[in-house]
């Protein structure tokens, strides 16, 4: 068998060139190119992939932070356990009271705690009667803080009657009180 090469003309072969060139640019891209745009295709998932787990690891971090703010924020009073004696629970409490009055630039006339401890189940309560004496936006900026403390006081229940006929400073009666968690059984 011979083969006899085809003749062509000029315009003929100038399309038989274009096509074997387009042929082989669609090979090369096929073989060649493909496997590098699978590749880039792959890298950018694996992108957002980090980008979603850095966002989740950002938002846990400020979470930490905050839990870790709270828990700074209260460990006085997480500190208050059955281990310590009620003489330091009421003389904390006094003074986180005097802190706080003081503070909110209130006289405290009379600061006394109540005998009777209340036992309620887990936890014992401790009140104290106060008297105080301010002007009316500092009594009840001592109120916001002293429900703001550390110790997390509570005001029970108060009255704020006006100490002269002027009504510049006010006389405020409040029974405060505390409750501290208890870690072991009395009874053991």
């Amino acid at each position: 068998m011979n083969f006899k090469p085809i003749q062509l003309k000029k315009g003929q072969k100038t399309i038989v060139y274009a096509v074997a060139a387009v042929l082989g640019i669609f090979l090369i891209e096929r073989f060649f190119f493909a496997g590098l745009r699978e590749k880039i295709k792959g890298l950018n998932q694996q992108i957002k992939l980090e980008e979603t787990n850095l966002k989740i690891g950002m938002s846990m971090r400020k979470q930490k932070d905050k839990i870790s703010n709270e828990n700074s924020r209260y460990k006085t009073y997480l500190e208050i356990t059955d281990s310590t004696s009620e003489r330091e629970i009421i003389t904390r409490f006094l003074k986180e009271v005097e802190k706080v009055a003081d503070d909110s630039g209130i006289s405290v006339i009379n600061l006394s705690p109540e005998n009777q401890i209340d036992k309620l189940k887990n936890c014992k309560k401790y009140n104290a009667d106060l008297r105080a004496e301010g002007p009316e936006d500092k009594i009840f900026n001592f109120l916001n803080k002293i429900q703001a403390s550390n110790l997390l006081v509570e005001v029970d229940k108060f009255s704020i009657v006006s100490k002269d006929e002027q009504a510049d400073s006010l006389r405020l009666e409040t029974t405060i009180s505390i409750v501290v968690p208890q870690l072991k059984d009395e009874n053991s």
